[in-house]
């Protein structure tokens, strides 16, 4: 690798881009952007009620096998079977706060010791902070069909005794009376069986209720902005703007004069690996400190940027290696960013967990999100894990593709 013909190739890029106003008036207006929410917007710790939304509720329950477990497992309504999901709760631990994905609530049922024979459980829903709201439906459907559970094994224990449940005991219309809340699982149902039964059948277990918020698993509306601003930063430099500047290269003739000159395709390769990922994490961190000043003295954001930046370019280029025109290569562009986006989409609201991590664009929003709102959890760093396997898998697969046919 020759220096000077490196730095002829990286003031080529320069040269270029300085003239190309489109680029530069895109770039301007992210930055315009970005400081017009951090002036409009500022930070104040509220989620947005808008955007986001709670998608997915994890029920984690202690006694897994047991028959009001079973019960929950099946009479899940077919609209909620794909965001509803079902996990042993593991006792050790239960000290400490939960972490979920963003946009995720939880209801853990823990048993507690049991009091004058009486079974007890400790019913405590996990919320986002800020959207409180959004676990309703989730909410309704688990005290319903935990009425309907606690009401039937009641009705078993005074059939046993000879009292005819079926008009003394009523189990009440809940679907159609949206009135009734969750003190019906734990009072009405437990008065009214006591003084049907008497001290004659099995008490029904006692359910203590709580509520906590989740502090990382809130969608921060600003947070999402600017990391949207981030993200669109590095793709349109690295996705759309180099396979398209490359291949207007290739048809005017100057990629392959630039091969047929004293400099190797590996230079040529390299002055475009060093030239575009900076300039997208120039941009992106020029955003990104509008944001939040205090995101440039961690080093987790660094190396998510890096990551993100590197696998943008090996998408680029390996774009730009197979498109064989400017207006192949951008609609190459968008059409990825496209098919990825549906994809994510259709994983989301599917409960379709190992595809999307094979996209970056699965992990960027997660590490970028939490960095840039200090809501950093343990798990990420699987993230910051792929996204670098990914970036590599991706540079390897350009750096390929280039020298077998992009210059030509």
């Amino acid at each position: 690798m020759r220096w000077y013909i490196l730095k002829a190739l990286l003031y080529k890029e320069a040269l270029r881009h300085s003239t190309n106003r489109g680029g530069l008036m895109l770039a301007a207006l992210l930055v315009t952007a970005s400081l017009v929410l951090s002036v409009m917007s500022p930070a104040d710790g509220k989620t947005s009620q808008f955007i986001g939304g709670i998608h997915h509720c994890v029920v984690h329950l202690e006694d897994f096998d047991g028959p009001w477990a079973k019960h929950l497992r099946d009479h899940v309504p077919p609209e909620l079977k794909k965001h509803v999901l079902f996990y042993k709760l593991d006792p050790i631990g239960l000290d400490k706060t939960p972490t979920y994905r963003t946009g995720t609530g939880a209801i853990q049922v823990r048993k507690l010791p049991t009091e004058n024979e009486k079974p007890r459980y400790l019913v405590w829903l996990w919320y986002p902070a800020g959207d409180r709201a959004g676990m309703a439906v989730f909410e309704q459907w688990f005290w319903k069909e935990s009425y309907r559970f606690q009401h039937a094994q009641a009705s078993e224990e005074l059939k046993k005794n000879g009292i005819d449940a079926a008009n003394a005991f009523p189990l009440p219309e809940l679907d159609k009376d949206e009135s009734w809340n969750r003190r019906l699982v734990n009072q009405q149902l437990q008065k009214r069986y006591t003084e049907l039964a008497g001290n004659q059948g099995s008490p029904l277990p006692g359910l203590d209720l709580q509520e906590s918020s989740l502090s990382g698993s809130s969608l921060d509306m600003r947070a999402a902005i600017a990391t949207s601003l981030v993200m669109f930063a590095l793709f349109f430099t690295c996705v759309y703007m180099m396979p398209s500047l490359t291949c207007e290269e290739r048809e005017r003739g100057l990629l392959l004069a630039q091969a047929l000159s004293p400099a190797r395709v590996r230079e040529i390769l390299a002055a475009k690996f060093l030239f575009y990922p900076t300039f997208g994490i120039l941009l992106a961190t020029l955003l990104a400190g509008i944001h939040n000043a205090n995101v440039l003295t961690r080093p987790f954001f660094w190396l998510s940027i890096v990551s993100l930046s590197l696998g943008s370019l090996g998408i680029g280029m390996s774009i730009a290696s197979l498109a064989r025109t400017q207006r192949s290569a951008s609609l190459a562009a968008l059409c990825y960013m496209l098919v990825v986006a549906m994809t994510m989409l259709i994983c989301q609201q599917n409960n379709i967990v190992y595809i999307p991590y094979l996209a970056i664009e699965y992990h960027a929003p997660l590490i970028l999100h939490a960095t840039l709102t200090d809501q950093f959890n343990p798990d990420l760093w699987y993230n910051l894990l792929f996204c670098w396997i990914l970036a590599i898998a991706w540079v390897l697969a350009a750096g390929y593709l280039f020298r077998r046919r992009g210059w030509q």
